[in-house]
């Protein structure tokens, strides 16, 4: 038991750190949402949803991630938790929020409309 409370300590704490703090760019990564092009990942990035995505919009993108990456990379930082831990915690909390018609990965990798 102690353990499982310990585990849980330590996952709250992420999600605090990322709850805490707001993802930088994130208007702008709404804005590319709502384009239909671009979704979000299992693993706390914007990825491509369509492939006729223009090379400019992947451009911004890939600026939004670079920013989500830094901001991740200081999370882990602070509370000693792997990078990859802390990038599932923001891409679960990143597809939670996503709105309605939002492009999102499934468990599987797939990409899903939110509903």
């Amino acid at each position: 038991m102690p353990r499982l409370f310990a585990r849980l300590t330590v996952a709250l704490l992420v999600v605090a750190g990322i709850a805490m703090s707001a993802l930088p760019a994130e208007a702008g990564s709404r804005e590319l949402k709502a384009t239909g092009l671009i979704g979000e990942t299992t693993n706390g990035y914007l990825g491509v949803v369509d492939p006729s995505a223009s090379a400019d919009l992947r451009a911004e993108m890939e600026q939004i991630n670079r920013g989500r990456r830094d901001h991740y990379i200081g999370v882990s930082e602070q509370t000693g938790r792997p990078l990859s831990e802390v990038e599932a915690v923001a891409g679960a909390r990143l597809r939670e929020s996503a709105d309605a018609g939002e492009w999102i990965q499934n468990a599987a990798g797939e990409w899903v409309q939110k509903r």
